[in-house]
């Protein structure tokens, strides 16, 4: 009797696993993950991404002094707009754009503007060729981000700059705001199956650049508010509707979560730091000058 039991009971299990899809799988990379350029959504998100992001980036591009003669490699370029205001910036130098994808990378009327579809992982660079290296909100996606910044300082010329700008989130379980908590502790899963770094890495930046033999570490930070008015709230609400499409795809959460978390942001009286945008940059020093 027991042996049948145990059969019939396996039987059942097997038609209910038959009859029950299993959730998919979480993306092991960004590409493929919530923010994946295959997304519907991706063009406006980015184009929202500039809007708020774009005017720090300057501000810190132009703390480098940059010069009209200059060769630049913008790292991760996404829709191209910090790509195409470096190239204005270096009329007489040049400006090597890469993303893996670069479907949304179309202007060509700058002639010292090129874009190149690869992987800045597989892609080399001759030492000492470059005067600035910049990269926004992509290292932190790279499991090997560590090792691609002393690469980085490796193509540099003497006095060149590498400049970086990565989200440092705040943890989900800080929030006092349940939709919050759990919106933002399904995306952290999420974060880290795809080998994302979204809550250390960016404050390392400082320390990475000078252990990579970088002189003159500056930093420029910006707390970012989840109901904001202005820019970085537009951004946060396509980012939102975004990854929450993707969790619910997961199974990580249900559509009734991201309506929570959507209702909330959208209550006049609701606020929440959600991360801090931390710039680090630094000068490679002239052999002469020696580590400091």
């Amino acid at each position: 009797m027991r042996s049948d039991a145990v059969e019939a009971t396996s039987a059942i299990g097997s038609l209910l696993g038959a009859a029950i899809d299993p959730a998919p799988e979480l993306a092991t990379d960004y590409a493929s993950g919530a923010l994946s350029k295959d997304m519907p959504e991706e063009y406006e998100r980015l184009q929202l991404l500039q809007a708020w992001g774009d005017p720090d980036t300057r501000t810190v591009l132009r703390k480098l002094g940059l010069g009209r003669d200059w060769h630049c490699l913008e790292i991760g370029a996404g829709a191209g707009s910090v790509a195409r205001w470096t190239a204005d910036q270096c009329p007489d130098g040049s400006v090597l754009a890469v993303d893996m994808d670069t479907r949304y990378l179309v202007d060509t009327d700058r002639p010292n503007l090129e874009w190149r579809t690869g992987d800045i992982r597989d892609l080399e660079f001759a030492p000492g060729s470059l005067d600035l290296v910049h990269s926004r909100f992509t290292f932190c996606h790279l499991p090997e981000r560590e090792q691609l910044v002393a690469r980085a300082v490796e193509w540099l010329k003497p006095g060149g700059r590498l400049a970086l700008g990565e989200p440092l989130l705040m943890p989900a379980a800080g929030s006092v705001h349940e939709p919050v908590r759990r919106f933002f502790g399904a995306l952290e899963t999420g974060w880290a199956a795809q080998g994302s770094d979204m809550h250390r890495w960016a404050q390392t930046l400082p320390s990475q650049l000078a252990r990579a033999g970088l002189r003159d570490v500056e930093v420029l930070t910006r707390a970012n508010r989840l109901g904001e008015r202005g820019p970085y709230g537009a951004l946060a609400a396509a980012n939102i509707r975004q990854e929450g499409a993707y969790l619910v795809s997961t199974g990580l959460l249900t559509q009734a979560d991201v309506d929570a978390v959507t209702d909330l942001c959208a209550d006049p009286g609701f606020t929440d730091i959600r991360s801090i945008t931390v710039y680090a940059w630094g000068r490679k020093p002239a052999a002469a000058e020696g580590r400091p």
